[in-house]
């Protein structure tokens, strides 16, 4: 009996060494893989975030059964926060070998570790932990297997917290998601229920998004395979800007790589648009690239992370772009043409109730040299361009009209207007022959292709679409604050000023004579003998100049004689029928037709002078409606 019994005490001591030492053992495997897995995520996030921000090891205590790690998350420091930007993170770490706890959620994985993950306090997170009642804000399980495979399932908790004048409002999160050793693939989503963000002025709200991803890391770094986000709405509120929301957004990316060249689409939904409760209808957009340069890619990602990060850490009055930068930029989108890559939309679509509009682009790029100095390019990367525009005319006037009527313009009106401005602008664009009405919608096709542009097949210089486009659309549409050249003036580059002298030259080159005078303002005038071009007078006034010679815009005025009568219904026929310059009476019974040039973000000497020969053909054929009315 004894026998027995010191049998069976002697093979469960033996059994529960076994079991101790399995568990010693899982354990001392996680503990030497804690520095690889962490040199790991370091080099995942420098590569996907930024390398100012680290992980290290804190603590690392381990047990027979469990064990304890802390890691500090560290951020760079900002230059307005007086405290180190610090997270520390606590894992209780489980290496039963029979763990009963992970048995009944399901696992039956052997030889594998729990990890319960929790945030500990800091001076950087004190406020975050009583804004949740002194719980962690992530209270996570991640299940690693003996292979290197880490399956999380965490929560999020919700807050509410304000900072200085920022109040942010979380509804709470969860993560499911698997990792690979070292992070070999990535798959999972991240929900989150709600997440609204105001300092007063203006607020952020978003709804019901969800983040996904399975991806692995490529060649070059980046995460190649396929992630997206879906957005139930997201609302943004200005005091001083009309309110946006987009419903039901979704976007999906899908990235492959062969001997280090990317190809992809990129996917974007908006089901529902509304500016100021105005539905401003549906957006889809698919793109798609062909032998994109997967390192210079990056490196392009890693540019603008730095100016991120750069205009995070500076002072508001800072540069943010150094020349240095900019010579990184032009050098990497030289690489990035060297393997002739292919963009194209296929298409975007914007539809409202009203109708449908939609492009279509196939661009192929081609390998261009540096310029010297390392600034631009020594020549146009564009090889071909082939491209389809269609407009539904009941959806341009649909859009002009909701456009007015947010303007304050009364629905009737709105409605009569959009009519004739899109009547006009069509007309316009039919004379010069840019596209054809087919039905409802206007179609123009566009090429390019050995510098030669062609519109619907027919060649067009490219001098002549920026003067259409510079005429039509409304300088406060045009790239906002021009940008200073780094090495002096270059001939090729867009004016961004307008002075007597510019329109001095043009009019010179015409044969056309003049006299440089002042205005009431102190404004430049130029006074322009009218010759040929049946105006009285006409006269060429820089807006807003005062002392500085250099201005923005420019007023190009014809003066009729009023000896010659004029019903205001010549001027109110003209102006339903022409878009480029406006034609109206004055107070001495006068008609007068009037042109604006504006040089606000920059405008080619090309395009101003075919604006100066278009306005003096207008006044011209002005003219002859006038003769003709009589």
């Amino acid at each position: 009996m004894n026998k027995k019994l010191l049998s069976a005490v002697s093979a469960l001591l033996l059994l529960f060494g076994l079991y101790a030492g399995t568990s010693w053992y899982i354990g001392g495997r996680v503990q030497a893989e804690a520095h690889t897995v962490i040199d790991s995520l370091n080099t995942y996030i420098a590569k996907n975030w930024s390398d100012q921000v680290r992980v290290t090891l804190r603590s690392y205590e381990r047990g027979v059964f469990s064990s304890q790690a802390s890691y500090l998350l560290t951020f760079p420091a900002t230059k307005t926060s007086t405290l180190s930007p610090e997270v520390l993170v606590v894992n209780r770490i489980t290496h039963d070998a029979l763990p009963v706890a992970q048995l009944a959620r399901g696992n039956f994985e052997w030889l594998s570790a729990s990890i319960h993950t929790t945030l500990a306090p800091t001076a950087f997170t004190e406020a975050l932990f009583k804004a949740t009642g002194g719980r962690s804000l992530i209270d996570g399980h991640t299940q690693l297997s003996v292979k290197g495979v880490a399956k999380l399932d965490w929560v999020i908790r919700p807050v509410d917290h304000t900072q200085d004048t920022v109040r942010s409002r979380f509804a709470g999160a969860t993560l499911i998601a698997e990792f690979g050793p070292t992070f070999h693939h990535t798959k999972g989503e991240l929900k989150v229920k709600a997440l609204n963000i105001t300092d007063g002025k203006v607020t952020l709200d978003i709804k019901a998004s969800r983040l996904h991803t399975d991806t692995h890391p490529g060649q070059s770094g980046l995460s190649i395979g396929i992630s997206g986000a879906d957005i139930g709405e997201l609302t943004l509120t200005s005091l001083n800007f009309p309110t946006v929301t987009a419903k039901q957004i979704n976007t999906r990316l899908v990235l492959n790589e062969k001997d280090n060249l990317l190809t992809g689409q990129s996917h974007y939904d908006i089901e529902r648009l509304t500016i100021d409760k105005k539905d401003w209808g549906t957006l889809q957009l698919t793109a798609s690239y062909d032998k994109l340069n997967g390192n210079t890619v990056k490196s392009l990602g890693d540019l603008y992370t730095t100016i991120l990060t750069r205009l995070l850490n500076s002072e508001p009055e800072a540069d943010l772009t150094t020349a240095a930068d900019l010579k990184q930029f032009w050098g990497h989108v030289q690489t990035l043409v060297k393997n002739s890559p292919t963009v194209r939309l296929d298409p975007l679509i914007w539809q409202t109730a009203n109708g449908q509009s939609s492009i279509t682009l196939s661009t192929v790029l081609a390998p261009v040299d540096l310029r010297s100095g390392g600034l631009g390019l020594n020549g146009n990367p564009l090889q071909t361009i082939d491209a389809t525009i269609a407009i539904s005319r009941a959806m341009a006037v649909g859009v002009r009209t909701t456009a007015l009527e947010a303007n304050g313009v009364k629905p009737a009106q709105a409605k009569s207007t959009a009519e004739k401005d899109i009547a006009s602008a069509l007309d316009v664009a039919a004379k010069l022959k840019l596209g054809a009405l087919k039905g409802d919608r206007f179609v123009a096709q566009l090429s390019f292709k050995d510098n030669v542009v062609k519109v619907n097949g027919q060649v067009i210089s490219a001098d002549t679409l920026l003067t259409l486009a510079s005429s039509l659309v409304p300088a406060s549409w045009l790239s906002t604050e021009p940008v200073a050249s780094a090495d002096g003036p270059d001939e090729a580059a867009a004016i961004r000023h307008l002075d007597p002298s510019v329109l001095a030259s043009i009019l010179s080159a015409a044969d056309f004579t003049f006299e440089e005078v002042k205005d009431e303002q102190g404004d430049p005038l130029l006074k322009v003998s009218p010759g040929d071009s049946g105006a009285a007078k006409i006269d060429m006034l820089f807006v807003g100049c005062g002392n500085d010679p250099s201005c923005e815009d420019v007023l190009l005025r014809a003066t009729y004689s009023p000896n010659r009568p004029v019903a205001l219904k010549v001027a109110n026929d003209w102006n339903l029928r022409n878009r480029w310059a406006r034609a109206f009476v004055n107070d001495k019974k006068e008609a007068v037709i009037e042109m604006d040039i504006s040089a606000y973000g920059g405008i080619g000497r090309d395009a101003v002078e075919g604006m100066v020969n278009t306005f003096f053909k207008i006044v011209r054929d002005f003219s002859k409606e006038l003769q003709n009315s009589n």
